[in-house]
């Protein structure tokens, strides 16, 4: 069941992403996060997305995602302090890869300019108390 509540906190994360305009990715260079390419894949799976990547390295061992327009999230062992942001822990490189391919996936389907693409997930309030009640 654990896999379930993690793709949640994904899929989360990921639609947050999609509907902003600014994204700062904080990483350790050694998770090896191409912008350029995220930025390309998006683009080309929906054209309207305008969307600036910027990535700041830094020497921790997680992925943090600022984004301008609302909270964003972190890949973290560790539970952050704020429940604003989505927290996914796990396996760093296995979950960054599974929100990229999740954003690619909603990308392509219209999201976030479409109706109804997302899921019925994505039209009700996100709860990270519950949400990390259930990951921890």
């Amino acid at each position: 069941m654990r896999t379930t509540f993690e793709a949640a906190a994904i899929s989360e994360l990921a639609r947050r992403t999609l509907r902003s305009t600014h994204v700062i990715y904080k990483a350790s260079i050694d998770h090896g996060i191409d912008i350029d390419d995220i930025s390309t894949s998006l683009s080309d799976a929906s054209a309207a997305l305008m969307i600036e990547f910027k990535l700041f390295e830094y020497c921790e061992d997680d992925i943090s995602v600022c984004l301008t327009d609302s909270p964003g999230g972190i890949f973290s062992g560790s539970e952050p302090s704020s429940m604003d942001e989505v927290w996914i822990p796990g396996d760093i490189s296995n979950m960054w890869d599974r929100y990229l391919r999740t954003m690619l996936e909603l990308a392509e389907a219209g999201y976030p300019g479409c109706v109804g693409c997302a899921g019925p997930a994505a039209e009700i309030a996100w709860d990270e108390v519950a949400s990390r009640g259930r990951l921890a």
